[in-house]
């Protein structure tokens, strides 16, 4: 149903109904993007789809919900469900587009000087951890890197509009490239020797619980830290890049 409901959208906007070409360069996509995928009879019976960023820059700009997009939800930007809220995943990217507005001034940077200052003790980013997820430190004969918890707001949750650990380790095990899970697999155990490992990522994956694919840039700052009974972990903070 995506390109259907791409197609009604911008058959439906004063603005672009008869410009896909201004769509698509609006969007931050390339001239002919949109025109490609409206006539690519793949997306009908694709499992990936196309990106999540990408179609959300796109859904804003028609003032549609990415759900109705997707085919999830018809309902119009800022539309709210029976419960009140804003469907989750429309919320969630818009959030994540936005520059992650809900982490405020935190920074990499901020937490590495916390992170040198506590002497590495996690209760010092209390405040900060519903914006990190938190990882089991890697163990010999680990296949891939294990979740501890998720934060609220952090990229991880923002992406799969969902703060749930299953859902995240369940993603992370099906990413079907061996060498990009052995790369997580070496940052993670460099963190926890180092303490601290900063760098510049690149993510390009099929969403776990919805029908498009993930195509982002992303800071990413792991920290090794210690709590109570010896308790360690690594935690991932992941600011995106737009």
């Amino acid at each position: 149903m995506f390109r259907k409901n791409l197609k009604l959208a911008i058959n439906s906007s004063e603005k672009y109904r008869d410009d896909v070409w201004g769509l698509s360069v609006d969007a931050g996509l390339g001239r002919k993007t949109l025109y490609n995928i409206l006539r690519d009879e793949r997306l009908d019976v694709s499992k990936t789809g196309p990106g999540i960023f990408g179609m959300s820059r796109v859904a804003e700009l028609l003032g549609v919900s990415l759900d109705g997009l997707v085919g999830c939800a018809i309902l119009q930007s800022g539309s709210r469900s029976a419960s009140g809220d804003v469907m989750p995943l429309s919320r969630h990217v818009v959030e994540a587009l936005s520059g992650q507005e809900a982490v405020g001034s935190l920074s990499a940077d901020a937490l590495l000087r916390m992170h040198a200052k506590s002497g590495q003790r996690i209760e010092a980013f209390a405040q900060w951890m519903d914006r990190c997820d938190q990882y089991f430190l890697p163990a010999e004969g680990d296949a891939g890197i294990r979740v501890k918890e998720v934060g609220e707001t952090s990229l991880a949750a923002i992406t799969m509009g969902s703060p749930d650990k299953a859902l995240l380790q369940s993603a992370l095990d099906a990413v079907d490239d061996t060498g990009l899970r052995q790369s997580w697999l070496a940052d993670y155990s460099e963190a926890c020797q180092r303490g601290s490992l900063t760098t510049v990522e690149s993510l390009d994956v099929q969403m776990p619980n919805h029908p498009v694919r993930v195509k982002m840039d992303f800071v990413r700052c792991l920290l090794h830290v210690s709590g109570a009974d010896d308790d360690q972990a690594i935690l991932n903070f992941s600011l995106l890049i737009v």
